[in-house]
C-alpha cells in the first residue's frame, strides 16, 4: 500500500506544486524520514543490548563470534544461532539508517 502512496504523491508532484505544496511535502517527508531514523536507532540499541549479553556470556566480541561461526568453529549451539541472528538483524538495521541518514538532505 505504501508503494501506491508513493507512486500517487509522484504523480501529484510531476503536475507541478505550488511553492507552498513543495515546502509542506518537503517538511512532510523529513519528519518522517527522521522520525524513522530514531525508530531504527532504537532497533539498533535493542539488538546492540542482546549482543551484549552474548559477548558477556561467552567473552567475545560479536565481530570475531561472526568470523568463526561462518567459519564453522563456534558449533550448532542454539545461543550461536540466536546470537548470529541478532548481528545479522543489527548489520541489516543499520544499514537502513545510514542509507536513510546520507540519501535524505
Amino acid at each position: 500500500m505504501a508503494i501506491e502512496y508513493a507512486k500517487l504523491l509522484g504523480r501529484y508532484i510531476s503536475e507541478g506544486l505550488s511553492e507552498n505544496e513543495e515546502v509542506y511535502i518537503k517538511e512532510t517527508l523529513k519528519k518522517l524520514i527522521e522520525q524513522e531514523i530514531e525508530v531504527l536507532e532504537k532497533e539498533k540499541e535493542r539488538y546492540k543490548g542482546e549482543m551484549e549479553i552474548f559477548e558477556a556470556k561467552y567473552s567475545l566480541k560479536s565481530e570475531a563470534f561472526l568470523k568463526k561461526f561462518d567459519s564453522g568453529e563456534m558449533g550448532d549451539d542454539l545461543d550461536f544461532f540466536e546470537w548470529y541472528a541478532c548481528v545479522d538483524s543489527y548489520n541489516r538495521v543499520d544499514k537502513r539508517q545510514k542509507s536513510l541518514m546520507e540519501n535524505w538532505k
